[in-house]
C-alpha cells in the first residue's frame, strides 16, 4: 500500500535521530545568544484590528500579530516583511442537545450534515480570506495526518455549496419530527422555529460570514437571532455553560494552531467530549466536560458519541501496536465525526502577518500557527535590542496552570515567558529541547515489570505510595532535565530543581483525585487520562527520572515525548507548567480555600475567580498564601512524602524559605505572579493596555537547527484537458517560495513529493499516485487504461520530508471513452503568497447542482446524508479546488489549539 511506504520511509528518516539517545546542544556551545531581544513592549488593541494595523503602518509598533483580512487593507508601507503561516481554522459549532428553551433543529444528525452543503466554503475562502486559505471539510490541513486519513475523507471531496440539497434535507428531517412549514417559515408547536446565533462581533471574519449564514438559515425559513460578544462572552455562554440550557444553537469559531507530524489530538478534541470541546455527552464523559445532558440527546447521538470518545481514547492511550492500527482508528474517527458534523469546518485561513524591515530573524511556524512562539520570541530582533509588537488582546481568559490558557492571547503570551521541553521545525516532528530523553526498555504488552521502590500516587487513595508488587508497563524512559536545570533559572532567580518537575506530576495527580481539595470534575477529565497512564517513577539523581507508563507508540522518540507528557501533563492548551513548587502551593491555597477556581465552568459555578496568575486580585491572594507560607518554612507535603520514599532529599527548610523569599520579591516588584523559565519575563502587565517582557537574565538555551529551519511554501498545478479519456497522461509542476518575509519569487521545486489520489463520484479511490518532481518540478500522473466513464476527482498533495506545510488541490475530472477527441480549456486554481498569485492551467466554471442532478441517500436521524452528483452536460467543466482538512497539536500529549 502507498500508505505504508509512506508511513515507512517517513518513519524511518524520523527515527534515525532515536537511535541513540536525542542529544541536547548547550546553549552556550552556540554562538548567538538568545533571546536576542532585550526588551519586548507588546501594546493590545482590544480587539480592533484596524487600529493594530493602522499603528503598523505608521511605524508605531514593528508588527502586528493578528491577522487582517486583504480586503480591510487599505495600505501597507512598500518594504514591508510577509510571513505565511496556517494561522486558523475556522468552523461552525452546532448545539446537537434537545434545548429546554426551544425546538432545536441541529439535534437532528441530518440537519447538522446539511450544512456541509449550507456554508460556501470557496466564498469564504475567495471573498472573506481574500485568497488566503483553503476550503476545509475535516479536522486536517496541510499536515502528514491529512495525507494519513485521505481515505477515510475521499468519500467527503465532492461536498459542495447546495443550497437547494440542503433546503430538501432539513425539510424531509423536520417535517419528519413534527415541525410545520407555513408560508415560508419554520414553526414548531404553533411558534417560530428560532436559531440562536452568537456572533462574535470583535472579529472582522466571522462577523462578515456570520452575515452570510444567517441570511442563509433565514432564506431556509428559520427565524434567526443574533447573540453579540467578544471571546470572554462565548467562553461563558457556550464553553462555560449547560448546552441543554444555554440560549445558543450556532456559533462560528476560530482555532489557532499549526501543523504536527503526529496530529491524533485534532480529531479526538474537535469531536470527542475528552477535552471539554464538545456540547455533547457521551457513556463515557460529558459536554463540555461538567453537564450530563445524555437524556437530551436523540439515541443516535449518544452512540455515536459514545463510539466517537472510545475510539478516542484508545488514541489517547495509545491502544495501538502498528502504524496499520494507530491510522486505522485515525480514519474510524476522522469519519464519525465528520459524518456527526457537530463542527462543520469551513476553511484555513493563511492570512498573513505583516513585519517591519527592522524587525529581523522572524521565524514563521508552521508548527504553532503563529509568530507569537518560543522559537520567535527567542530569534527575532533589531539592531537596537528593542522591539514594539501588537497584539489584538492580551488574555480573553485566565493563566493559570491547572486549567487556564484556553484560548490563543494567553498562549502566545505565554510562550515568551515559558521554555518547552519539546519543538518541532517545518516537517512537525518534536524533538526534545530542555530534556535528554532515552527509552531504557518498550513492549506492545504490559510486560516491563516496574521495581517496587518506585512511587506512584494513587488518585482512589489521594495518597502518594510504592508501587504495588507485580505491576507492569509498556514503556519505561529516563529522562534527564540537566539541560534546563542548568541552563535555566526562574525569572525570579532561583534554581530549577528537580522537586520543581517533579511537583508537576503531583499536582496533576492531586487534581484528578476525586476526594483532594483542590479537584473539581473539569480538571479531572481534562488530566485523568494522562496520570492515569503513569504506572511508577524513580529518581536516579539531582537531574534525571526513570518513568514507567503504559504508553505505546511504533515510534519510539514520541512514545517517549508522550510518555513525558502523560507525567508532565499541566498547562491547559499550553505546555505552561513549569513553575516554582512553592507558586503551587499558594495557588492550592485559593483553589481549595474556595477563593479560586482551576477552570472557567467550577469558577462560574461557585462564583468565584477562574484563577489567574496576573489577575491584580488573585495575585494579591498568593502573595497573602506565600507570605504565610514563609513565616512557617512550609514545604508541600507530597515533596515532604517524596523524600520520605524515595530516600533523597529534594527540598530543605532553607531553600524552601529562599524561594519565598524569591517569589514575593518578585511580585512585590512587578506586580505579577508568572514566574517560569522562559528567555523573557513579565515586568509589566495591564489586560487593557500591554506588557513589557524584559530578557531573562539566567536564561542560556538554545534550539537544535531542525526547529530554525525556513519553512517552505509549495504550490501544485495540473493541466488538465476539458474531457479526459482512459490512460491519458496529465503533466503537472510545484513550485516552492522559502517562507522567510523576503521577496523572492517562485521557483521550480525538484525532489518534492506529490501524493494524488484518483477518486469517483461516489467516494471510492481507484488510484493513488506517488511521484516524485524532476529538476524543473514537473510530474506526470497517467490515468487507468480500464478506467470508466464518469466524472472523478483528483486530489493532489506536495511535500517534502523537511517540510510538510501542503496545500491540496482538487480537480474535477470528466473521462469518457477513448475514440472521443479532447480539448484544453483553461480556468484558474489560485493559492494566494504575499508576492505572486500562482495560476494553473485547468477550467472553467462551476455549476449548481439541482434536485434533479443530485441523488439524496435515505435520510434518518442515525444515517449520514450525503450526495451524488452526475453530469447531464455533453461538455463538463472541470472545477479546481483547494480541498483541505484541520488542526489540533498534541506534543507530548499537550494540545497547542486555541480558541481564538
Amino acid at each position: 500500500m502507498v500508505r505504508k511506504i509512506l508511513v515507512g520511509i517517513l518513519l524511518g528518516i524520523m527515527m534515525l535521530s532515536f537511535v541513540l539517545p536525542y542529544t541536547y546542544i548547550n546553549g552556550k556551545a552556540q554562538t548567538t545568544q538568545y533571546p536576542r531581544l532585550n526588551t519586548i513592549t507588546v501594546l493590545t488593541f482590544g480587539g480592533n484590528d484596524l487600529n493594530g494595523l493602522e499603528a503598523f503602518t505608521s511605524g508605531s509598533i514593528q508588527m502586528y500579530t493578528f491577522p487582517i483580512p486583504p480586503s480591510k487593507i487599505t495600505s501597507l508601507p512598500s518594504n514591508v516583511s510577509v510571513y505565511i503561516m496556517p494561522v486558523g481554522i475556522y468552523d461552525v459549532l452546532l448545539n446537537p442537545v434537545n434545548t429546554t428553551w426551544g425546538f432545536n433543529p441541529f439535534m437532528f444528525q441530518p440537519v447538522r450534515y446539511a450544512v456541509n452543503y449550507l456554508v460556501n466554503r470557496q466564498f469564504f475562502v475567495q471573498q472573506i480570506l481574500g485568497g488566503y486559505g483553503m476550503p476545509e471539510y475535516g479536522p486536517y490541513a496541510g499536515e502528514y495526518e491529512a495525507l494519513a486519513t485521505s481515505n477515510a475523507t475521499a468519500k467527503y471531496v465532492g461536498i459542495t455549496y447546495n443550497l437547494t440539497y440542503a433546503n430538501q434535507t432539513i425539510y424531509n428531517t423536520l417535517i419528519k419530527h413534527g415541525a410545520q412549514y407555513i408560508n415560508g417559515k419554520w414553526y414548531y408547536n404553533g411558534k417560530p422555529i428560532t436559531i440562536y446565533f452568537f456572533v462574535r462581533t470583535d472579529t472582522i471574519i466571522r462577523q462578515e460570514y456570520a452575515s452570510d449564514l444567517i441570511n442563509e438559515l433565514e432564506q431556509l425559513g428559520f427565524t434567526v437571532q443574533t447573540i453579540s460578544g467578544n471571546l470572554a462572552k462565548q467562553n461563558l455562554l457556550i464553553y462555560g455553560s449547560d448546552p441543554a440550557n444555554s440560549t445558543w444553537n450556532i456559533a462560528i469559531e476560530s482555532w489557532s494552531g499549526g501543523y504536527s507530524y503526529y496530529e491524533y489530538g485534532n480529531p479526538v478534541e474537535f469531536y470527542s467530549t475528552w477535552y471539554s470541546a464538545v456540547p455533547a455527552t457521551s457513556q463515557l464523559y460529558l459536554s463540555f466536560g461538567s453537564y450530563n445532558d445524555s437524556a437530551r440527546e436523540t439515541p443516535d447521538l449518544l452512540k455515536m458519541q459514545t463510539e466517537i470518545d472510545n475510539i478516542s481514547l484508545q488514541l489517547l492511550n495509545t491502544n495501538f501496536n502498528t502504524s496499520k492500527q494507530y491510522y486505522s482508528l485515525l480514519n474510524q474517527l476522522v469519519s464519525l465525526g465528520m459524518n456527526e458534523s457537530i463542527r462543520v469546518f469551513i476553511a484555513r485561513s493563511f492570512i498573513p502577518i505583516y513585519g517591519s524591515p527592522t524587525l529581523q530573524g522572524v521565524l514563521p511556524s508552521i508548527y504553532y500557527g503563529s509568530v507569537l512562539n518560543t522559537p520567535n520570541y527567542m530569534t527575532m530582533y533589531t539592531p537596537s535590542g528593542v522591539a514594539t509588537i501588537g497584539v489584538r488582546y492580551l488574555s480573553q481568559g485566565a493563566m493559570n496552570p491547572g486549567f487556564g490558557f484556553t484560548d490563543a492571547y494567553s498562549v502566545d503570551l505565554a510562550y515568551a515567558l515559558i521554555y518547552p521541553l519539546s519543538e518541532a521545525g517545518p516537517n512537525g516532528y518534536t524533538v526534545p529541547t530542555g530534556v535528554i530523553l532515552k527509552v531504557v526498555n518498550e513492549s506492545n504488552t504490559t510486560s516491563i515489570l516496574v521495581p517496587q521502590d518506585a512511587l506512584v500516587y494513587n488518585t482512589t487513595a489521594n495518597k502518594l505510595q510504592r508501587v504495588e508488587p507485580n505491576t507492569y508497563a509498556q514503556l519505561a524512559i529516563i529522562a534527564n532535565f540537566a539541560p534546563i536545570i542548568q541552563n535555566t533559572k526562574f525569572a525570579d532567580g532561583q534554581n530549577v530543581t528537580l522537586a520543581d518537575i517533579l511537583n508537576i506530576y503531583l499536582e496533576a495527580a492531586k487534581m484528578v483525585s476525586p476526594n483532594n481539595s483542590i479537584s473539581d470534575s473539569a480538571v479531572q477529565g481534562f488530566y485523568s487520562s494522562f496520570i492515569n497512564s503513569i504506572s511508577g517513577f524513580k529518581i536516579i539523581n539531582s537531574t534525571a527520572i526513570e518513568i514507567w507508563g503504559n504508553v505505546r507508540f511504533f515510534d519510539p522518540l514520541y512514545a517517549a515525548e508522550t510518555l513525558l507528557g502523560d507525567f508532565l501533563p499541566l498547562g491547559g492548551y499550553s505546555p505552561a507548567s513549569l513553575f516554582p513548587w512553592q507558586l503551587y502551593s499558594a495557588m492550592n491555597k485559593l483553589v481549595s480555600s474556595g477563593m479560586a477556581a482551576w477552570d472557567q465552568p467550577t469558577a462560574e459555578q461557585k462564583g468565584v475567580d477562574w484563577l489567574s496568575i496576573v489577575n491584580l486580585k488573585d495575585v494579591s491572594n498568593i502573595l497573602s498564601a506565600l507570605q504565610n507560607f514563609s513565616s512557617t518554612n512550609y514545604i508541600s507535603p507530597t515533596l515532604l512524602e517524596v523524600q520520605n520514599l524515595s530516600g533523597v532529599t529534594l527540598v530543605t527548610p532553607s531553600s524552601a524559605q529562599s524561594g519565598y523569599q524569591a517569589l514575593i520579591n518578585y511580585i512585590n516588584t512587578y506586580g505579577n505572579a508568572f514566574v517560569s523559565n522562559g528567555p523573557f519575563m513579565l515586568t509589566s502587565y495591564n489586560v487593557n493596555t500591554g506588557a513589557i517582557l524584559k530578557r531573562n537574565p539566567y536564561f542560556n538555551m538554545t534550539l537544535p537547527s531542525v526547529v530554525l529551519a525556513t519553512p517552505m511554501i509549495y504550490t501544485t498545478s495540473i493541466n488538465v484537458p476539458t474531457i479526459l479519456t482512459p490512460g491519458q497522461t496529465l503533466t503537472g509542476t510545484v513550485s516552492q517560495t522559502p517562507d522567510n518575509g523576503s521577496k523572492v519569487s517562485q521557483q521550480p521545486a525538484p525532489n518534492v513529493i506529490v501524493y494524488a489520489q484518483l477518486i469517483d463520484s461516489n467516494g471510492n479511490v481507484v488510484k493513488v499516485y506517488n511521484t516524485t518532481t524532476g529538476a524543473n518540478g514537473n510530474f506526470e500522473i497517467t490515468l487507468p487504461s480500464n478506467l470508466p466513464t464518469g466524472k472523478y476527482y483528483l486530489r493532489a498533495y506536495a511535500y517534502t520530508y523537511q517540510n510538510i506545510f501542503m496545500f491540496p488541490v482538487v480537480y474535477s475530472l470528466f473521462v469518457v471513452p477513448s475514440t472521443t477527441t479532447t480539448s484544453t480549456t483553461t480556468s484558474t486554481t489560485s493559492t494566494t503568497t504575499p508576492s505572486t498569485t500562482t495560476t494553473s492551467t485547468t477550467t472553467s466554471t462551476t455549476s449548481t447542482t439541482t434536485p434533479s442532478t443530485t441523488t439524496t441517500s435515505t435520510t434518518t436521524p442515525s444515517t449520514t446524508t450525503t450526495s451524488t452528483t452526475t453530469s447531464t452536460t455533453s461538455t463538463t467543466t472541470i472545477i479546481a479546488v483547494a480541498v483541505v482538512i484541520v488542526i489540533i497539536v498534541i506534543v507530548a500529549a499537550v494540545l497547542l489549539v486555541r480558541r481564538r
